[in-house]
């Protein structure tokens, strides 16, 4: 394979980069992430996320280094099992509603029964534990 011409080599990017534009204006703020943070989302549901956060990561079924050389069949059978430990997980932690769909957004990745649990599974009664119902 021939290499790159000469003043294709010689080309440099224009001006600053988008990455160091965002450092640049985070090197200015003052404001303290956080605050921020914990005003947005509130200090219990930061710590439930870090909570669940640290369950997932023990788990190796949710380790995603190799989603992308699995083919097909591999990644269906990966979904199953991420499926299955989840929900085995939730049962163990005792999680409620909400905490159980925070490990989903955490996993980030659709899985099997998604669509069936948002449909069908999931009614809330006040503040209380789910109860299952068919709609």
């Amino acid at each position: 394979m021939s290499s790159a011409p000469d003043w294709v080599k010689q080309l440099k990017p224009s001006g600053p980069q988008g990455h160091e534009l965002l450092a640049q204006e985070r090197a200015k703020s003052n404001l303290k992430v956080e605050k921020l943070s914990e005003f947005m989302f509130t200090k219990e549901a930061l710590d439930r996320k870090q909570k669940v956060l640290r369950v997932l990561e023990a788990e190796k079924v949710f380790d995603k280094s190799q989603n992308y050389f699995a083919g097909r069949v591999d990644r269906f059978e990966t979904a199953l099992a991420r499926a299955k430990r989840l929900r085995q997980l939730a049962v163990k932690h005792s999680w409620d509603t909400d905490t159980f769909r925070q490990a989903t957004e955490l996993i980030s990745e659709p899985g099997p029964y998604g669509l069936h649990e948002s449909m069908f599974l999931v009614s809330r009664c006040s503040d209380k534990r789910v109860s299952v119902v068919v709609c």
